[in-house]
C-alpha cells in the first residue's frame, strides 16, 4: 500500500476545533490501516502535560511501539546537549530527547526558519519581513491583516510540508509516531482520515517524568521542502 495525500482536504482553522472533536486541548489521535499505524501527539506546548504525554507515548508500558518519530522541529542539522534534570527547553524537544534516549529514529518535520522568511518573502513581495519578523507572524495574537494573511500562507505551507513527511514516513515504516501542535492536527485531519480512516483518541494523559542523562539528537531528513504555487489560496 502506497498512501498518498488529497491536499485539497487541507484546511486552516482555528486549533479550538480540537476540543470540539475530543473534549481537550491535548489528545493522542490512533490510526490504524491494514498493517500501518499512525499515532499523532496532538499538543498544545503547555510544557508540564506535553512533557507527560511523550513519555507515555514513548514509555515501554505503551501498547504501540514506534518504528519513527516526527517532530514539529526545524528540518535542519540539530546537535545538542540536555540537562540530566529532563528536557526544559520545550515539549518539543522533550519529545526529541525521549527518542533519542530510546535510540528511536527521529525526523524533524518543520521548514527551518530561513524557509519560513522565503515562504513569506515569495507571497508577500512588497512587505519583505526579517528573522526578527517571525514570531509576531508565528503568534496569532494582535495581528494586522497583513501578518494574519502571512501567518495563514505560511501556516499552510508547513503543514503541507508536514503532510508529505508523514506519507513518506507511513510508506516507509510500519508505525509513525508524530508529534506536533494541536493546530496542525486539525489542519491535516481530513487529509489523515481520507488515507487511514478515523482515529480513536485518548485524552487522559499519565503523570510520569522519566530521569534522563545527556543525549545527542540526530535527526534524519525525508522530504526537500517545495513551495506550493500561489494560487494555492485555499483557506
Amino acid at each position: 500500500m502506497q498512501f498518498k495525500p488529497n491536499f485539497d482536504l487541507l484546511r486552516t482553522v482555528n486549533s479550538k476545533e480540537l476540543i470540539n472533536i475530543t473534549g481537550d486541548r491535548l489528545c493522542i489521535a490512533i490510526f490504524h490501516r491494514e498493517n500501518k499505524t499512525l499515532v499523532c501527539m496532538c499538543d498544545d506546548h503547555r510544557a508540564n502535560i506535553a512533557f507527560d504525554m511523550s513519555e507515555m507515548c514513548l514509555s515501554d508500558d505503551f501498547p504501540i511501539k514506534p518504528d519513527v518519530l516526527l517532530c514539529e522541529m526545524e528540518n535542519v542539522g540539530f546537535e545538542r546537549k540536555f540537562s540530566p534534570h529532563g528536557y526544559q527547553d520545550s515539549d518539543l524537544t522533550h519529545a526529541a530527547g525521549v527518542a533519542a534516549k530510546k535510540n528511536i529514529p527521529l525526523v524533524f518535520i518543520d521548514l527551518s526558519r530561513e524557509q519560513m522568511m522565503d515562504v513569506v518573502n515569495s507571497r508577500f513581495p512588497n512587505n519583505q519581513i526579517v528573522d526578527s519578523d517571525l514570531h509576531n507572524i508565528l503568534m496569532p495574537k494582535d495581528h494586522t491583516e497583513q501578518q494574519h494573511e502571512q501567518y495563514i500562507w505560511l501556516l499552510r505551507q508547513r503543514d503541507r510540508f508536514m503532510l508529505q513527511n508523514i506519507v513518506v514516513a507511513l510508506n516507509k515504516w510500519d508505525t509513525v509516531f508524530v508529534i506536533f501542535g494541536g493546530t496542525h492536527f486539525v489542519n491535516q485531519r481530513l487529509v489523515l482520515e481520507d488515507m487511514m480512516g478515523k482515529p480513536e483518541y485518548i485524552t487522559k494523559i499519565k503523570n510520569m517524568r522519566g530521569d534522563f542523562s545527556d543525549v545527542k539528537i540526530e535527526p534524519i531528513k525525508l522530504c526537500e521542502f517545495e513551495m506550493a504555487g500561489a494560487d494555492d489560496k485555499k483557506s
